[in-house]
């Protein structure tokens, strides 16, 4: 195609076509309409019009989450790059594969009213900015943006002047080269490989932490087969939830948000062998479960190891494979199988479930939902009070297929990442469980849900505002009137835009959710939780972040 390309829009085209890309997430504006327009009548890539910049980013950011192929996103420039904003910040914070084509005001307009510092606002989100000013490195530069996503390193922009954009090619440009596959890791040293083998074989209490550097599949396994060779309970992190789910070791998530049985095993281990994890505060409740034993970090990226939690033992390389070499060292010694340990359940927590009471308390309307849910559940949570429920509650049997949205701590952005995981998973069902604010934040997006037949369920958790800001004035002796908002009725809105929606007041109306194998298309369901209960894990990361207002005692 781009031996016929006379122009760097046309070039852009063709660079797309030869990344195979298969969807463009956009809303259109002066700067992008041409580009738009021919990617529509002259390539089979698909347009999915979003009805807000900050929506389509989500989209292409939840496209890249679940297919884990770059996420491509279309905007104008000035007003429709800045829109963008809190979708660039929580893309760079959870390192998806986002490309973001954003055009810029003509060359040398000092006057344009849209005219503004794209670059120093690119660059302040966190993502990887690309200017395209000269015709002739058109390839180049749009090869650059898409090299730096496939390396896992966040979301890019490419950024050209519209002027640049309508410029004829160069004699001589040649064709697009798509961009290569990131290149492999170094194999881990041998010699610290064999210290790793001897310190965990020595060890009463192993334990093993995994995070997304280690990839369902192959990886994982050998990551299992580790921990039976070791009888080493398995942790992961909320990244990699539902990595290893189905063996035997597996307990859960480690942090605040996951199960407390995995965060205790991980205290108490005298060797905790952290796999492609950043054992960040939030796995490690501020680094503490990691206080008390030897910590081994494998990790592809040398300067991640050690960030947040202190390494006693480095290796720098691939997570799967330093696992596999371990197996192969550990394995081959013929040592006797060691003692199994773990550490026991927690209390269980009451929560009133008579078929009459009313609202729901949120933990158990969660656990309403992820009883209907297949095990191959697409699954999107939103961030809030009501998050912390879900996040502990709902399972997930593979992390590719389940995402959180509060990597930048916002609200709001579990729509638009919901649709990107429908675009990327055509014919299957998403679930997106949300707050009734964030829902309000987003709300123009159950347009697009509609115009593209999006087979979403949307679980709005409604609590009657903002919940977490409720508790924060309470705890802080204030009064709470300014979190509580008469929102319309919620069910109301959603048929409005032709989504067909059920309220659930009670217990007893948690039985409506069992028609939900049988849905086909959009569906809301409208559900009053209870706001009086506050999580204890969102007290323990209000004391983390020195919320020291927030340090009284939670109820559960």
């Amino acid at each position: 195609m781009s031996e016929d390309v006379e122009d760097v829009t046309g070039a852009v085209v063709a660079a797309l076509v030869a990344e195979d890309t298969d969807v463009i997430f956009a809303l259109m504006g002066d700067g992008n309409v041409d580009l738009l327009a021919r990617t529509a009548t002259g390539t089979d890539i698909t347009l999915v019009h979003a009805c807000h910049e900050q929506g389509a980013v989500a989209m292409a950011d939840g496209y890249a989450r679940f297919s884990g192929r770059p996420g491509v996103a279309s905007v104008t420039h000035g007003p429709g790059l800045s829109n963008t904003a809190t979708s660039l910040l929580t893309a760079a914070a959870a390192r998806s594969g986002v490309v973001l084509l954003a055009p810029d005001t003509p060359t040398g307009d000092l006057d344009h009213p849209q005219r503004f510092d794209q670059r120093g606002f690119v660059g302040a989100a966190g993502a990887y900015f690309r200017p395209l000013h000269r015709p002739g490195t058109v390839y180049t530069d749009t090869a650059a943006v898409f090299r730096h996503v496939r390396a896992g390193r966040g979301p890019a922009v490419l950024n050209a002047p519209t002027d640049v954009m309508h410029a004829r090619l160069p004699a001589g440009t040649g064709s697009y080269e798509p961009s290569a596959a990131p290149p492999s890791p170094p194999p881990p040293d041998p010699r610290l490989v064999a210290e790793a083998a001897a310190a965990l074989t020595a060890a009463r209490r192993p334990a093993i932490l995994v995070g997304r550097g280690v990839a369902p599949g192959g990886g994982a396994a050998a990551v299992g087969e580790l921990a039976d060779l070791l009888a080493a309970p398995i942790a992961t992190t909320l990244k990699a939830k539902g990595l290893l789910a189905h063996h035997a070791r597996h307990l859960g998530v480690a942090g605040g948000l996951g199960s407390g049985r995995a965060g205790r095993v991980l205290a108490e281990a005298d060797c905790v062998l952290v796999l492609g994890a950043s054992a960040n505060q939030w796995t490690t409740d501020g680094g503490t479960v990691l206080s008390g034993g030897m910590v081994v970090q494998v990790d592809r990226d040398g300067e991640a190891i050690g960030r947040h939690s202190a390494a006693d033992l480095a290796v720098v390389g691939d997570a799967a494979a330093t696992a596999g070499a371990l197996c192969a060292l550990i394995g081959g010694t013929g040592r006797p199988a060691p003692d199994e340990w773990t550490v026991p359940d927690g209390p269980d927590q009451f929560v009133p479930s008579a078929p009459g009471t009313s609202p729901v308390h949120p933990r158990l309307a969660v656990e309403a939902l992820d009883a209907v849910l297949p095990e191959d559940r697409l699954l999107v949570v939103d961030a809030g009070h009501f998050g912390s429920y879900a996040q502990q509650t709902l399972r997930s049997w593979d992390p590719r297929r389940y995402a959180f949205t509060h990597d930048f701590g916002a609200i709001g952005q579990a729509l638009g990442v919901a649709i990107g995981a429908a675009v990327a998973c055509p014919g299957e069902r998403v679930t997106a469980v949300l707050g009734d604010g964030c829902l309000m934040m987003s709300l123009s997006e159950l347009s697009t849900v509609v115009r593209y037949h999006i087979p979403l369920t949307l679980f709005v958790m409604n609590d009657g505002g903002y919940g977490q800001e409720r508790h924060s004035l309470t705890a802080k002796g204030l009064p709470d009137t300014e979190a509580w908002h008469a929102w319309p009725d919620i069910g109301d809105v959603a048929r409005g835009f032709g989504i067909p929606a059920h309220c659930i007041r009670s217990v007893r109306d948690l039985d409506v959710l069992q028609t939900l194998p049988e849905t086909t298309g959009p569906v809301l369901f409208d559900v009053h939780i209870d706001p009086e209960p506050r999580n204890p894990a969102f007290a323990e990361i209000a004391h983390r972040l020195g919320g020291a207002a927030l340090r009284q005692p939670p109820s559960t």
